[in-house]
């Protein structure tokens, strides 16, 4: 008695100390068959993806037998396991749940005691002594040891999972991350400031990553390329997604000089290539040449620009062409919009129009517009609107990845005229040009041109 007593207490102190489950499993077989002096004592674990109990058996302390699979719902092992009772069972041959997957190793059972791991409403498995020695059938006293003993097995399984799901959710958040720097690698810097032009970007993935994207690519001429889009799907695979996209848009760049539609048509060769199945990209793009003050545009099955003229943020009214990756063969049609220096050029993904309040309610295009706003700097009109949707949504369960891009088209930084009354209305349109670029409203742009005017004129009249 004193031997089964010692062993209940060294399984209490041991059993919480393993990392392993295979050790925990054989030293819990180990422990069981001195505890109950018993011929043999099994374990059956869930596999919970195959609805299957994985039965692991020991006979004596040294012999184990691992890996025989039983349905879950099948034996007394399953009876324990899906009723989560207790079962004490003194002729277990003329049981008929009882599964004859003993007979191999020449153990007929006679008798046996079983129990489920439960902890609330999980059932870790079930543990099972069979055939006590010296005795005919188990008797109270093995009940109590055994109803001890399935207690200090559940704690250590309940502990085992626990560190497990701990240990899993680390690996996880380390691959994520890793993978999050992966992506962030392949996309460009969230501000391009070029002579003529200015991009600034706000991103933020529903996950660790995400699958909208961004392109700012600088092209000879003072030129600049532009795109947002967003991938099918979300986590890894679309990051991937992106990974690939946006190395292809960088490769193919020196298309874009024969024109916006060559290089989207080539791109979505491309993508049509090396996507996997069911993978596409719905982008908008935008080539701005300020030489020709033109800007063309293709919505690939992606939102429309926004342009803010006139004091007023509008959407620019363009075909829709299929999102890439789809057909290979489509080809790609741009239109081409007149495009003055000191106009600012939105684009942005669903999750920015569709970002949910705690509420549930969306954001939609009208707080976008008005936080948007009509006059400040494109920097300050950007950091406005992404504050505004930051405020609104639900950061805790974003359900999409937002992108918000502001682009300034920026007039020329210096103006050289002769000194000629001539000359006087090509410098009030550069002053006025300006003032749009730095965002003043109409009032205050009259203002300054009329001042700026009024000096220029002075000096073109009264300087030698």
């Amino acid at each position: 008695m004193q031997e089964r007593y010692r062993a209940l207490l060294l399984a209490a102190r041991n059993l919480f100390s393993l990392t392993s489950l295979d050790d925990l499993v054989e030293n819990i077989l180990k422990y069981s068959c001195v505890m109950m002096q018993a011929e043999a004592c099994s374990m059956f674990l869930p596999d919970r993806a195959t609805r299957e109990l994985i039965l692991h058996s020991a006979r004596g302390k040294e012999d184990a037998i691992n890996l025989f699979r039983i349905p879950w719902d099948k034996g007394i092992a399953g009876t324990a396991f899906q009723q989560r009772k207790f079962m004490r069972i003194d002729d277990a041959l003329n049981d008929p749940r009882l599964l004859r997957v003993t007979q191999n190793t020449g153990l007929v059972t006679r008798s046996m005691i079983c129990s489920p791991l439960v902890d609330k409403d999980d059932c870790f498995g079930v543990l099972q002594a069979l055939n006590p020695i010296d005795r005919p059938v188990f008797t109270r006293l093995d009940q109590d040891i055994f109803e001890g003993l399935t207690n200090i097995v559940t704690g250590a399984l309940i502990r085992f999972d626990r560190e497990l799901k701990i240990d899993r959710e680390a690996k996880l958040a380390q691959e994520m991350a890793l993978a999050m720097e992966i992506q962030k690698s392949y996309l460009p810097p969230e501000e391009l400031c070029l002579p003529r032009s200015e991009m600034r970007v706000r991103y933020r993935a529903a996950r660790t990553i995400g699958g909208d994207f961004y392109s700012s690519i600088a092209l000879p001429g003072d030129r600049l390329l532009a795109a947002l889009g967003d991938v099918s799907g979300k986590g890894i695979p679309a990051a991937l997604t992106t990974a690939q996209i946006t190395t292809e848009m960088h490769a193919l760049a020196h298309l874009a000089k024969k024109g916006l539609e060559a290089y989207v048509t080539a791109l979505n060769e491309e993508l049509c290539k090396r996507l996997a199945a069911g993978r596409f990209a719905a982008t908008t793009f935008l080539l701005y040449d300020p030489h020709g003050e033109t800007m063309e545009v293709i919505c690939a099955g992606q939102f429309e620009p926004w342009r803010w003229r006139n004091d007023a943020w509008e959407p620019v009214a363009v075909p829709h062409a299929l999102a890439l990756g789809i057909f290979p063969g489509q080809k790609y049609t741009a239109t081409v919009l007149p495009a003055l220096p000191g106009e600012k050029w939105a684009l942005f993904s669903d999750g920015i129009n569709e970002g949910r309040s705690p509420t549930g309610e969306e954001h939609g295009f009208d707080r976008l517009r008005d936080s948007l706003g009509t006059a400040g700097h494109a920097a300050d009109a950007l950091n406005r609107a992404w504050t505004s949707w930051e405020n609104f949504v639900d950061g805790d369960h974003q359900h999409d990845d937002a992108c918000l891009a502001l682009i300034l088209l920026k007039p020329e930084a210096t103006l050289e005229i002769t000194s000629a009354a001539s000359n006087c209305k090509r410098a009030r349109q550069f002053i006025e040009t300006w003032a749009l670029a730095a965002g003043y409203p109409d009032l205050e742009r009259g203002r300054i041109v009329l001042a700026a005017d009024e000096a220029v004129t002075n000096v073109i009249r009264h300087t030698y």
